[in-house]
């Protein structure tokens, strides 16, 4: 079969041809339909998911998110052969399964991923769209805990992460001031934003504080360093409040002197995250982000696109 590989950390992916992944106990064979594209992807090629001292089991097929049918269980496997599912691989198991979802098939259990059925109303590339992002935005917007008139402040708005916590955080009757560059402002303020900064045409720390003097209720900035955030994002916040960042860039003990609450947020997958966000997206009340497609056979230009930073929601592989 096809699948998107590496043979070694560092190495560029390419598409080969490996052996179809068998089910073992405990686990589904699925026939991938859609595979949705993150950051995680080229991070782990690099080597930044490799425990220490470690063996990885190369070669490695790349892919988190997927949505497909399931076409082989093993014993004891939760699901059934022909049923419709859609989640993602957990970035913590990584090192122990190299079957990704950048491939005609992948193979996952209840410990590798987070898998729910697929509604029949929701597609198989939107579905793709909806778990490590949508779970993420879901986990981060229960750690923030916005209360209605509350303000925040999304940093990087009009990726996929931040286009379901706009939505979420608008549900809530939070104020959101939204970040993003000029061509995204309609999008974001589609998905819930009451105001929107250009990053590139205004000082942002400028602009937040002659609204907001006193400070935001909430920050969450999903692409700045340390330095940017600590010097230039994070005094924006009125005392005591919150602070979450997916980049690793908060020091939570240095802005605990002020009462700020803070955290470098990890999102660790559940079926019933997975649930919630189908149930969400079918009753209409979550909108999929906006998704750009490309055939497996162009995988690594979906590869290059996510890699070169700016990308307005999500971009997803279909099956060819």
């Amino acid at each position: 079969m096809r699948a998107f590989a590496i043979d070694s950390f560092g190495q560029t992916p390419q598409l080969r041809d490996l052996p179809v992944p068998e089910p073992g106990p405990g686990e589904v064979q699925i026939r991938v339909r859609a595979a949705a594209v993150n950051p995680i992807d080229w991070k782990l090629a690099a080597g930044a998911l490799a425990p220490p001292g470690a063996a990885f089991p190369f070669p490695y097929t790349l892919g988190f998110d997927v949505a497909g049918r399931i076409t082989a269980v093993g014993d004891g496997a939760p699901f059934e052969v022909g049923q419709e599912v859609f989640g993602m691989r957990r970035p913590e198991t990584a090192g122990r399964h190299p079957h990704g979802s950048y491939a005609v098939y992948m193979t996952a259990s209840a410990e590798t991923a987070a898998l729910a059925p697929r509604p029949e109303g929701l597609q198989a590339v939107k579905a793709a769209a909806l778990p490590m992002t949508g779970g993420t935005a879901l986990a981060l917007t229960r750690w923030l805990d916005l209360s209605e008139g509350e303000t925040l402040l999304v940093v990087g708005a009009g990726g996929g992460v931040g286009s379901y916590v706009l939505q979420l955080a608008a549900a809530r009757g939070a104020h959101v001031i939204a970040v993003a560059a000029g061509e995204d402002h309609d999008y974001v303020r589609a998905l819930g934003a009451d105001e929107v900064i250009d990053h590139h045409t205004a000082d942002v720390a400028d602009t937040v504080r002659a609204g907001y003097p006193a400070g935001v209720d909430a920050v969450l900035d999903l692409v700045d360093g340390r330095e940017v955030l600590m010097e230039k994002v994070a005094p924006l916040l009125r005392d005591g409040g919150r602070l979450a960042t997916t980049v690793f860039a908060a020091d939570p003990d240095a802005l605990a002197g002020r009462g700020v609450r803070a955290v470098n947020f990890t999102y660790e997958a559940t079926d019933r995250d997975m649930a919630e966000l189908a149930e969400s997206v079918t009753s209409g009340a979550l909108h999929v982000a906006a998704t750009t497609t490309f055939a497996l056979s162009a995988m690594d230009e979906a590869y290059a696109a996510s890699t070169g930073g700016h990308v307005r929601g999500k971009l997803v592989i279909t099956a060819d």
